[in-house]
């Protein structure tokens, strides 16, 4: 009995810790300009995004917008205080998955044979870099990154939320902190 629900509570971790890994948490980074005056920012505008289909822009221009009027700033008419530069990046991580079979039962004694197999997998990687340009100066002032492993098969919806998440966070980080 005791041997089973020892056998039951190193499962669960191990799921748990599945869940963990398989569960994908956005990356973001900032930097910006320590000079700059992020008080006097009230409004932004969309530089072209002739790196991505109507879609897709049209899905981080949502994403975007949502994260900045969270943090208080206005979509401009014309051109805002400050303008968004909007890139992406794609690469691949490899993903290795071990599965096995085998263990110690009871006292310590192997059962199983102890067999196991590795899959191999190239899983895309994409990198937003959304940049905030001062209009009047023309002078980058902002920078943020956000890395994510991407699910190719999501729906337009699930791309949206994906996005939605990712913006919020990056964000947060807008304006940066006075003397940091």
């Amino acid at each position: 009995m005791r041997e089973t629900t020892r056998a039951l509570a190193i499962a669960a971790a191990l799921g748990a810790a599945a869940c963990m890994v398989a569960c994908s948490t956005v990356q973001v980074g900032t930097d910006h300009d320590p000079t700059a005056n992020f008080a006097q920012y009230k409004t932004f505008s969309f530089m072209p995004m002739t790196e991505f289909n109507s879609i897709t822009a049209g899905r981080l221009q949502a994403a975007i917008t949502k994260g900045l009027q969270g943090r208080g700033l206005q979509l401009a008419t014309g051109t805002g205080d400050l303008q968004i530069s909007v890139l992406a990046r794609l690469s691949h991580e490899k993903q290795v998955t071990a599965t096995g079979f085998g263990g110690y039962g009871a006292r310590g004694v192997r059962w199983g044979t102890g067999m196991g197999t590795a899959t191999v997998q190239d899983i895309p990687v994409g990198t937003l870099i959304v940049d905030l340009v001062d209009s009047a100066a023309n002078k980058l002032v902002w920078r943020g990154t956000a890395s994510d492993t991407m699910k190719p098969t999501a729906s337009g919806e699930e791309r949206q939320e994906e996005l939605d998440k990712a913006m919020t966070a990056l964000f947060a980080k807008y304006p940066p902190a006075a003397g940091k």
